[in-house]
């Protein structure tokens, strides 16, 4: 059943860093928030009690913690660091590549963007794979379904990857610069956003490849819900939202998500899926975050929020939503922090 949420959030917490946001990310009672030049702070979610604060003097990318929620790894323009957090000093996994994104899939698999590798490490930090150069920077990669493959972003296409010695790789080409990519939790679809302003969409089983043109910017951000079956990316004024479901989403349109901030134009900060069911959190420039349920949108047609969950005189910069679903952490680009309790209507 599908929640339908009313109202604006209660702050369960607030915290601040001294940079603009560019990650939050959640493992089981940790949420990390990192920051353009430098800063790293951990948090309980639930209370917002600091677990610990480092700064990586090069400044950083992005962040992702680990299942059980003890290391965070962080990436920048000058390497990528694993930190115990609030235990040691950061280990400097990766030096002198530019580091685009770090994700974890199981407490003892990291893959890391470096440069024009990929690099897989484990728990302790120690390197178990490193792959052979790819035509460009990556600049974005996903595991699929599991820990024995990983779609690679790059100049040309996706390489799908086995990240192991003589391991298998295929390759889905594609003329252009793919700047995110993600997958459906089975791992049957790839989808990247590029530069080109279109999603290009692959069957990591078949030699499927779909294009959805026509829109207005690159695409940034592209992102499957829990179930598999929605996916939502920018691109436009609003969030489109196609649905996987069945066959797929060939000859299907969107629900297209809109900002409600009334006569002024909006423009999409960042995006998170509930981890629970087909919602999103939308978070805009104009400081306003919403939350949509999916399911009621139309394709083809515009859908307005469900609920305001909170605003802001400064722009949403991150969200993410806790692992049990019930709060969102937002963080806007002053570098204010909060916790929201996001109750189900009554």
């Amino acid at each position: 059943m599908t929640t339908d949420l009313t109202g604006t959030g209660r702050a369960r917490w607030h915290a601040s860093v001294p940079d603009e946001p560019v990650a939050i990310a959640m493992g089981n009672a940790t949420a990390v928030v990192v920051g353009a030049e430098g800063t790293v702070l951990a948090l309980d979610w639930r209370s917002g009690d600091e677990i610990g604060r480092i700064r990586i003097e090069e400044g950083l990318l992005h962040a992702d913690v680990s299942p059980s929620g003890e290391q965070v790894a962080v990436t920048g323009p000058f390497g990528a660091w694993l930190w115990r957090i609030g235990r040691e000093e950061p280990r400097h996994l990766v030096k002198g590549a530019w580091c685009a994104v770090a994700r974890w899939v199981t407490e003892e698999r990291l893959a890391i963007a470096s440069g024009r590798h990929v690099d897989v490490f484990d728990e302790s930090g120690q390197l178990l794979w490193h792959s052979d150069q790819f035509p460009s920077t990556v600049t974005d990669l996903t595991w699929l379904g599991g820990r024995h493959r990983i779609a690679v972003a790059a100049y040309g296409g996706v390489h799908i990857v086995e990240p192991r010695k003589g391991g298998n790789v295929v390759f889905k080409p594609f003329t252009g610069s793919l700047l995110a990519i993600c997958s459906s939790p089975n791992g049957r679809w790839i989808v990247s956003g590029n530069q080109d302003a279109t999603l290009q969409v692959f069957r990591s089983d078949k030699e499927t490849r779909l294009e959805m043109e026509g829109y207005p910017f690159k695409i940034r951000r592209v992102a499957f819900d829990g179930s598999g079956r929605y996916l939502a990316n920018d691109g436009a004024p609003e969030v489109s939202v196609w649905d996987f479901g069945g066959p797929g989403p060939e000859g299907r349109a969107p629900v297209l998500l809109v900002s409600d901030a009334g006569d002024e134009a909006d423009a999409i900060g960042c995006f998170a899926w509930n981890p629970s069911e087909a919602l999103l959190a939308v978070g805009w420039e104009s400081g306003l975050c919403h939350t949509y349920v999916v399911q009621d949108g139309v394709p083809a047609k515009q859908k307005r929020p469900n609920s305001l969950v909170s605003e802001s005189d400064a722009s949403v910069a991150c969200l993410a939503w806790a692992p049990d679903a019930t709060g969102l952490c937002i963080a806007d680009a002053s570098g204010a922090v909060t916790m929201l309790e996001v109750e189900p209507a009554s």
